[in-house]
């Protein structure tokens, strides 16, 4: 009996530290993918986002919290404090101020540079190459229940993102391409207005 007791006690050490090993890990891993993305003077990626049975494709530039991302069916430039949401059918900008749980919504890889702030953060059973983690948000009024990461284990870059909202429905974005580039000027986050003349602006601030 006391044997038994005191080999449970071993196999709940190992249990616990490697809960706590893999814990660390996750954190551990997100910080060198944030760390890539703010001492990058700009990333740049295209993806593929399926949304409720719908597939688009896209692009995206990335500066510190500065993006500006291009869909067919909407445009956003983000320059730190103000957004604008393009749309080509209606030929239309909103202009917002976003709270930090929209950005999330709208910029993905801002996930990856708040992590600390919004998330626990879980390893998972990966695949070669890969870092799948599991994130879910430390406050209960964020409208993401949970999101799934996988990282490329040697540039740190996403590859593959699903965030599945708190009505359960989900979003994939799939990263086809994704590199460090160049020093971006401020105008590549504001909306232009001369570049898209005849546009209904409405400021919603």
């Amino acid at each position: 009996m006391k044997r038994i007791t005191s080999l449970l006690i071993i196999a709940l050490f190992f249990l616990l530290n490697s809960v706590s090993t893999s814990a660390q890990n996750a954190a551990n891993i997100l910080a060198q993918a944030s760390n890539k993305f703010s001492n990058s003077k700009s990333i740049s990626a295209t993806f593929s986002l399926i949304d409720n049975g719908r597939s688009q494709s896209g692009s995206i530039i990335v500066a510190g919290n500065k993006f500006a991302i291009s869909t067919p069916q909407l445009s956003t430039w983000f320059d730190g404090n103000t957004q604008w949401s393009y749309s080509p059918n209606i030929k239309e900008v909103n202009i917002t101020t976003p709270t930090s749980d929209e950005l999330q919504q709208i910029n993905p890889f801002a996930i990856i540079s708040s992590f600390r702030n919004n998330f626990n953060s879980k390893l998972l059973s990966s695949a070669k190459g890969t870092y799948k983690i599991q994130l879910t948000p430390k406050k209960s009024n964020q409208s993401i229940k949970n999101v799934e990461l996988t990282l490329n284990s040697s540039t740190y870059f996403p590859s593959l993102i699903i965030i599945t909202a708190k009505n359960n429905t989900k979003a994939t974005i799939k990263v086809k391409s994704i590199k460090a580039g160049v020093a971006q000027s401020a105008s590549t986050f504001t909306f232009n207005a001369k570049k898209y003349p005849g546009v209904e602006i409405v400021d919603l601030r």
